[in-house]
């Protein structure tokens, strides 16, 4: 049976909900547009479901050189930022890396304040920002934006359907925030996968994902379901920590396209 790619996202601000792509174009910084925006806090932290959970409510979505973000519990509640190039750059950081991006100004601030209930910013890595990918899994020159540390995610549909079966009720992929999605292949088959092809660009697959307590957001009432992560310990746990979907990063640039065929190169 052909493995093929059954789901392509992006996630243009960090953490907001993503949205489905038929073509995805793959640039030197991973999907084109993926997380380039990022909520922070006052100080220039980042912010994510981790201690939002309604983040998982606000949809965004690139437009027109800019974004567009909505609530999707508030109809005509949209706000659209498009920078103009004159924002003051500050100081934010992701993690262990500070990294250098442009404020988007008040009016969305206000928004993203009032929708989530926290004294809360937008930001935007410019072209001018470099994030190194760690290096203990990367070459020199390769970048991410704000995306938790690799350029890609990949998740396969068979291992989710056995993640579900142990629940006891269906899992959405998008808990995982997966930017590729496969079908075809035997579950957790992924583990093993250590280089692929899609079209024309070749992928690593560097390092399983670890997962934090994100997953067990619902995504349609952003209550937390803690019996999610006991399952994720009881199947996927591995030196203390729970592991599901590949980080990737990309060897090429181009555009992959729902039911391409994935072709593994390398095994571990």
């Amino acid at each position: 049976m052909s493995i093929l790619i059954s789901g392509l996202y992006s996630y243009p601000v960090k953490s907001l909900r993503g949205h489905a792509q038929r073509v995805m174009d793959v640039t030197d910084w991973g999907a084109d547009g993926d997380r380039r925006w990022m909520v922070i806090d006052e100080g220039g932290g980042f912010i994510t479901q981790r201690q939002l959970p309604k983040m998982c409510r606000i949809g965004a979505e690139s437009r027109d050189g800019g974004v567009y973000l909505w609530h999707l519990d508030v109809p005509g509640s949209g706000v659209f930022v498009k920078l103009s190039g004159r924002e003051p750059a500050r100081d934010v950081t992701v993690w262990d890396d500070c990294c250098v991006a442009f404020d988007a100004g008040d009016e969305v601030a206000a928004w993203l304040s009032q929708q989530l209930g926290a004294a809360l910013r937008l930001c935007y890595m410019p072209e001018s920002s470099h994030r190194q990918v760690d290096r203990r899994f990367a070459q020199d020159g390769d970048r991410v934006g704000f995306a938790d540390g690799f350029p890609f995610l990949l998740c396969n549909e068979a291992s989710l359907q056995v993640l579900s079966n142990a629940l006891g009720r269906s899992l959405d992929m998008l808990r995982f925030r997966p930017n590729i999605v496969v079908s075809g292949a035997a579950a957790f088959a992924e583990d093993q996968w250590r280089r692929i092809r899609i079209g024309d660009i070749e992928f690593d697959l560097v390092k399983p994902c670890a997962r934090c307590a994100i997953p067990t957001v619902n995504l349609v009432d952003a209550s937390r379901e803690p019996d999610v992560f006991r399952m994720l310990k009881t199947h996927r746990q591995r030196n203390d920590e729970v592991f599901f979907g590949q980080n990737m990063i990309h060897r090429g640039q181009g555009a992959i396209t729902l039911g391409d065929a994935v072709e593994v190169l390398q095994l571990t």
